[in-house]
């Protein structure tokens, strides 16, 4: 048996208000090294930080360029292993990376866009041995310049349907095509001139499902790369048919589009959109009457940069959104990180002085969000521009706030359970997220839903909408456990709850890191007592030190460790 470090309570003391650098680039340390290349279409790879062997942690997955094969990273706890041979040996520009599970069978398979190829569906058997699948799953096996791909269940039966962005050069356009899951069949049948999302002669980048106008299917939206050509909003009237209501809806932006990020900016339990742009990025405010309004100046999210991937997440769990953005040189500056000062208005804390890492200055067109850790606190894995490496951006958050993590699973509803809506309501006040396959542009953010408490330490209540019609589960704060993992089955409720702590051989630090140094390389800790299984131990740092590469314990700081026994 191995006996490890487990931390629950690191920093036991206050921090300023002020926001500072808290993300690391920790992707050598973690053996992550690869790259994209040279791409053929603007816009480069895809990258997914979703768990696809199912074992709780969150893997890593990287388009590259023509001739090369994807790039497949399993997270083994304490780093990343590159997979050799990869699992599928698709060679063409990979765009797009999602892993779904489209047969309802509990394991992930994988959709994988191409822009110079087919695109391809790979079945999964359970032991991470793929089959191609695309043909006989009713799919066309054609060449496209696509690239982008969503799923949801746009009719609530349960099934998975998919749709293709498709960017048809030098045409100026092409249509995109929505397939419908015959479950009959077991095939996807082209359902795209019945669901009316055809979306006209158009050069479209990526889509995003949401319930924009909460009547509890799946509306979309779709990103047009063309600024005249108009962004399109499609309302699901039920059934799987939609209407076009981009025009009333004040949505039918005509800018350079990008991608759009999906969230509820200002807790008015409405989800938001903020469409990057190649030269102004706009935000886009859910009236809650089937419009929107632009409050880009308003509160203060301008980009003016070459901007690609937008994403809202909760960077230190005080239960607010903040907007991570991408850019691309020599058009663009810094990535750009925007703070929610609680009222959905944004701050830029850190243009001054390099951005999250204090070096954020990467060619950036995607990037995906997960928690590689498990310490319930966000990280950034970016899908950079040519032989710019792969950058993981570890979240060392200090702030002590509360989290609540949920992973779901559902029954009636598909087993992913994308388009399902999380209101959590805690002190009184609510919040609400919805879960996607895809969200943003050439990105698949992590299927474990971190919800931020701040310094609250119990909840009202957590009520789980399901994407199957009137499907819906209550929990309650003696159902969960805070800051740890939830597994959430429908009809079910909690059927597992656990903490999240990383197993690692060694607890080597370092006295006062530099970047180049390689952690847990010089110094051993070691506590003045004995250390045994289940038993809690006090250690107070003499100098600064880092213990691996999770978080920072500043000089004449306290923290709390138990050593309990490891189980891998």
């Amino acid at each position: 048996m191995k006996q490890v470090l487990y931390i629950f309570f690191f920093l036991l003391i206050q921090l300023s208000g002020a926001f500072s650098q808290q993300f690391f680039d920790h992707s050598s340390a973690l053996g992550i090294s690869g790259h994209f290349g040279s791409y053929l279409y603007l816009g480069g790879g895809g990258v997914s930080f979703v768990d696809f062997n199912g074992d709780g942690l969150d893997d890593l997955t990287f388009g590259t360029e023509s001739g090369q094969t994807i790039e497949f990273y399993l997270n083994k706890g304490d780093h990343f292993e590159l997979v050799s041979p990869a699992y599928v040996t698709t060679i063409f520009e990979h765009r797009q990376i999602q892993w779904i599970d489209f047969d309802n069978d509990g394991d992930k398979d994988l959709f994988v866009v191409a822009s110079n190829g087919p695109n391809h569906m790979y079945q999964n058997d359970g032991n991470l041995n793929f089959s191609e699948v695309t043909l006989s799953l009713g799919l066309p096996v054609v060449t496209k310049i696509s690239s982008g791909a969503s799923f949801a269940d746009i009719d609530n039966d349960g099934w998975l349907d998919l749709y293709v962005t498709n960017y048809e050069l030098p045409s100026g356009g092409g249509e995109n095509e929505m397939y419908k899951w015959n479950p009959s069949l077991n095939q996807y049948e082209d359902y795209t001139s019945i669901s009316n999302t055809g979306n006209g002669h158009r050069l479209s980048f990526c889509s995003s499902f949401f319930d924009m106008d909460m009547d509890g299917d799946q509306d979309l939206y779709v990103i047009n790369d063309d600024q005249f050509q108009e962004n399109s909003l499609y309302m699901n009237i039920g059934g799987g048919s939609f209407i076009d209501v981009s025009v009333p809806s004040g949505t039918n932006i005509s800018i350079d589009a990008m991608s759009a990020g999906i969230g509820d900016h200002d807790n008015d339990l409405d989800f938001d959109i903020y469409v990057a742009d190649k030269v102004q990025s706009e935000f886009l405010d859910n009236n809650n009457d089937n419009t929107f309004t632009d409050i880009t100046a308003a509160n203060g999210t301008s980009v003016t940069d070459w901007a690609w991937t937008s994403n809202f997440f909760d960077v230190e769990n005080d239960r607010d959104l903040d907007l991570y953005v991408s850019t691309e040189f020599p058009n663009g500056g810094l990535n750009h990180f925007f703070l929610n000062d609680g009222a959905g208005v944004y701050s830029q804390p850190l243009s001054a002085t390099g951005g999250l890492t204090g070096n954020d200055l990467v060619s950036s067109h995607a990037h995906a969000l997960g928690d590689f850790n498990n310490n319930g606190s966000i990280d950034i894995i970016q899908c950079n521009k040519g032989t710019e490496t792969f950058r993981l951006y570890s979240n060392q958050n200090i702030s002590n706030n509360n989290y609540l993590k949920v992973k779901l699973t559902g029954n009636g509803a598909s087993k992913d359970a994308y388009g399902a809506i999380l209101e959590l309501t805690a002190g009184g006040i609510k919040r609400i997220v919805q879960t996607h396959s895809a969200v943003g542009f050439n990105c698949q953010n992590s299927d474990i839903i971190t919800l931020g408490l701040g310094a609250l330490t119990s909840i009202d209540s957590l009520v789980v909408s399901w994407p199957s019609i009137g499907s819906m589960d209550i929990l309650y704060n003696s159902d969960v456990l805070l800051n740890a993992t939830n597994e959430v089955e429908e009809g079910l409720g909690v059927v597992s709850s656990y903490y999240n702590p990383i197993c690692v051989d060694l607890h080597d630090v370092v006295i006062s890191p530099v970047p180049s140094q390689v952690y847990g390389a010089q110094f051993i800790l070691n506590s003045a007592s004995t250390i045994q299984a289940d038993h809690e131990v006090l250690f107070q740092a003499e100098q600064e030190i880092n213990l691996e590469i999770d978080f920072e314990v500043p000089i004449n700081a306290e923290f709390q460790a138990e050593i309990n026994v490891c189980g891998n």
